[in-house]
């Protein structure tokens, strides 16, 4: 029971930790809401959460002579990732947004348009996001990730906002692999945080129907 504790207690943390106070959409504000426009800009922080034993990257960052080279000895595992993420061009940002265009395309509720013709702009942030070893004894590095979404009018009122966290123990967000796996399929890498983040954008979008 204490290691059940040693694993959720983080995820209790990072679950509560300065998230936004919820603003419920009313039912004014909601009838005076017709067209919406998505802001492309998805704010990210600079570093990610991760949580894990420490593994080995050798050339997965720095190439072949790379697995020589000291420049990633005073760099951190969190720190790695990123950089591995920058070399591959996998941008959480980019994902959040990817996964909110397609998912807001079908809502029923609003008519998505540009900026100039909207009611209100449909804003998300990535609050926190990174990896987490789910299981002591396993290998994989499961993605998390905690986002804020708004919907602001052309007054800077902010008439909702809700935020969501799904952790690594959730069972929709299934992609995740091992580090190694990551390092040799980056593709794999993209799919696990665009599944993390397709469930969380859903999760918030319902909130809004």
């Amino acid at each position: 029971s204490f290691l059940m504790f040693s694993v959720a207690l983080p995820m209790i943390l990072l679950a509560g930790c300065s998230t936004p106070q919820s603003v419920p959409l009313t039912v004014e504000n909601s009838s005076s809401i017709n067209n919406i426009y998505i802001e492309k800009n998805v704010p990210k922080p600079s570093a990610i959460y991760w949580r894990g034993t420490t593994q080995a990257w050798g050339g997965a960052l720095f190439g072949a002579l790379g697995a020589f080279a000291t420049a990633d000895a005073g760099m951190t595992d969190a720190e790695k990732m990123i950089k591995f993420m920058e070399k591959h061009n996998i941008d959480i940002s980019e994902i959040v947004y990817s996964e909110v265009s397609k998912q807001t395309a079908t809502l029923k509720t609003y008519q998505i348009t540009n900026s100039d013709k909207s009611d209100a702009t449909l804003t998300f942030a990535v609050d926190m996001y990174g990896f987490n070893k789910t299981h002591p004894f396993g290998t994989h590095m499961n993605p998390m990730i905690r986002m804020t979404a708004k919907l602001i009018k052309p007054n800077n009122q902010i008439i909702w906002q809700e935020s969501e966290f799904v952790s690594d123990f959730a069972s929709e967000n299934d992609q995740g692999q091992s580090l190694e796996t990551y390092q040799n399929e980056p593709a794999k890498l993209r799919t696990a945080l665009a599944k993390a983040s397709q469930v969380t954008v859903k999760r918030l979008l319902a909130k809004l129907q």
